[in-house]
């Protein structure tokens, strides 16, 4: 969940129209991470602290630029072995509650409260006795919101469908790999319509493609990743036209130095470089043009997907 409550935070100073962005990450002498967002002028934007405490849990702590608090969140286990997760305001003030716990069946249980201990939502994941995984999701009230079971079918193919509280088909997804080994995703509506199908192919080169298509089996778009003999690896984004609107090319050098070249199809480009020194703190740099990509995908790029539960 890395950066899920600063993003809103950030994202002001990204889209400003600033063009270099940069965050260090350092550990004191506590053993305490501490990763520090700075703007263009080199202006501190954000901190995240990360630390634990004498009970070994884990509190990331989030303050703006002046130092003031704007979130924490804090990880912990209970004496029964469930993983919760609390997150508060700026005034210490609780706002959500994320309890995960395995019930006497074996099945995974995360449970969300709100600010007065309300239930939100709940998640629960089982296995069936056939085997299949199933994921059920309730409302505050406890009512069947969305239901998505997957399971093999004697293909192999795998499937996974989504149904909602009545039961009825909301989705259908297909994976299965045909006889030249190639993947394919195929995604039908309530109905077993057709929406779209992504099927991906390894020329002898090692290129891989993805090429979506539509309901009607027209094309939408290509992405192709390929790694050269510098083991750079190049990942190019096409129309249906094949007419290339992205590439994001990422490399490292002999000193671990790590760069992605994101240029968009009208040229502007933007540079995220994380170096690293030996005592294990690193730097990371965003240079580049404004709208070269967008936020979100900037963002991700610069601080890696979210941490999952």
């Amino acid at each position: 969940m890395k950066l899920f409550f600063l993003l809103a935070f950030l994202t002001g100073a990204v889209a400003a129209g600033a063009q270099t962005y940069s965050v260090s990450k350092t550990v004191n002498v506590f053993g305490d991470t501490i990763e520090t967002y700075k703007n263009a002028g080199g202006a501190t934007v954000g901190v995240i602290t990360t630390s634990t405490d004498v009970f070994g849990s884990k509190i990331k702590t989030i303050t703006g630029p002046n130092g003031e608090r704007i979130q924490s969140i804090k990880r912990s286990t209970d004496i029964f072995g469930n993983k919760i997760m609390e997150v508060t305001d700026e005034n210490g003030r609780p706002t959500t509650t994320i309890k995960n716990e395995i019930d006497i069946f074996g099945s995974k249980i995360k449970t969300i409260t709100g600010p007065n201990g309300q239930p939100v939502q709940s998640v629960k994941r089982s296995t069936d006795i056939f085997g299949n995984r199933i994921v059920e999701v309730s409302d505050q009230s406890g009512r069947p919101a969305v239901t998505i079971k997957n399971e093999t079918d004697v293909f192999g193919n795998k499937i996974k469908s989504i149904t909602g509280p009545d039961g009825r088909l909301i989705q259908y997804i297909k994976r299965s790999t045909d006889v030249f080994g190639n993947k394919i995703v195929e995604v039908e509506d309530g109905n077993r319509h057709r929406i779209l199908s992504i099927k991906t192919s390894t020329d002898v080169f090692g290129v891989e493609t993805k090429e979506v298509t539509g309901a009607n089996w027209e094309p939408i778009g290509y992405i192709t990743k390929s790694r050269d003999i510098f083991h750079v690896e190049t990942i190019t984004i096409s129309n249906s036209h094949r007419q290339t609107t992205r590439t994001i090319k990422t490399s490292t050098d002999i000193f671990g130095t790590k760069e992605q070249v994101i240029t968009d199809q009208d040229g502007q480009q933007v540079s995220i470089k994380t170096v690293n020194d030996i005592f294990g703190n690193s730097v990371t740099t965003v240079n580049g043009d404004e709208n070269a990509v967008p936020v979100n995908l900037l963002m991700d790029l610069l601080c890696g997907p979210e941490e999952k539960e």
